[in-house]
């Protein structure tokens, strides 16, 4: 799939070093639409939008902040935020930028780990993007959904 003119300025800002230390797609060599086309799909499928992730995802967050650093029950799992200098823009632009703390959710029994930001909740609810495969923060859709209840 050949890429927009915008979405290859959009992925040169997600290279490593370039927003941020590890970048927004690591070794995923797909197109950013194909990435964005194959979560939406996913989602779709389970009967969600990415607005609902994002709500629930942003529920966590909050909770997880107004813990200041201690562990949170988020359903079968724990959340903790860990705070972070600085912020970090959209690779998208103009939306703005976020704090760029962390939130770790651990499933105590199966051994899940899941990472997102602030700006995760964002990439999910403006612009459909879980992140690339392989990366830190990726959330895979599915994944994501059970963590949070809604399949």
């Amino acid at each position: 799939m050949k890429q927009t003119p915008q979405e290859q300025q959009i992925a040169a800002r997600m290279a490593p070093g370039v927003l941020s230390r590890e970048g927004f797609l690591d070794g995923d060599r797909r197109a950013l639409a194909e990435i964005i086309d194959t979560d939406r799909s996913a989602v779709e499928s389970a009967g969600l939008t990415g607005e609902q992730l994002a709500d629930g995802l942003e529920a966590v967050l909050k909770a997880a902040m107004a813990a200041m650093g201690r562990e949170v029950a988020v359903g079968g799992w724990t959340a903790r935020y860990r705070e972070a200098m600085g912020r970090i823009p959209c690779p998208w632009g103009g939306c703005g930028v976020f704090p760029k703390g962390e939130v770790e959710m651990t499933q105590p029994t199966g051994g899940g780990v899941l990472r997102f930001t602030p700006l995760s909740v964002h990439l999910i609810r403006r612009h459909s993007f879980y992140q690339g495969r392989g990366t830190r923060y990726r959330l895979e859709p599915l994944v994501l959904a059970r963590a949070l209840g809604m399949i």
